[in-house]
């Protein structure tokens, strides 16, 4: 299966991050809310799709409150059958098992990491 191109899906983690963030074109919003997110995104360019999930923990002390982000490439199949999701949290763990994911990873304390993720995973509201 093909996804995306060299911009949204390319090699390097950082680099497909931070056009994900600056450029990905939100088509629907999913969950909106301060510490939770999921949304679907097009990419610009080639017009793949990816659900983009938001999550932060908020700790209360210090405000360096931990942030995860996983930007999932999806078909649209895949991206309808989330936005009529009856369970959304099981439902979106499952996107991208067989194909990776950019990650970003922000414990609190700690420093950002961003990387390239496969499998299935764990999806909880922040709060």
């Amino acid at each position: 299966m093909d996804l995306g191109c060299e911009r949204c899906y390319g090699e390097d983690a950082a680099t497909v991050m931070e056009y994900c963030v600056k450029n990905l074109q939100t088509t629907q919003r999913i969950v909106s809310d301060s510490h939770f997110g999921v949304s679907v995104r097009k990419c610009p360019e080639c017009g793949q799709q990816f659900v983009a999930i938001f999550t932060e923990f908020v700790d209360w002390q210090g405000g360096d409150d931990a942030q995860y982000f996983d930007v999932v490439p999806v078909t649209p199949i895949e991206a309808k059958y989330i936005v009529d999701a009856k369970d959304l949290l099981r439902d979106l763990g499952t996107l991208g098992n067989c194909r990776r994911r950019v990650s970003s990873d922000w414990p609190t304390g700690g420093t950002e990491r961003i990387s390239w993720k496969r499998g299935e995973f764990y999806v909880r509201e922040g709060d």
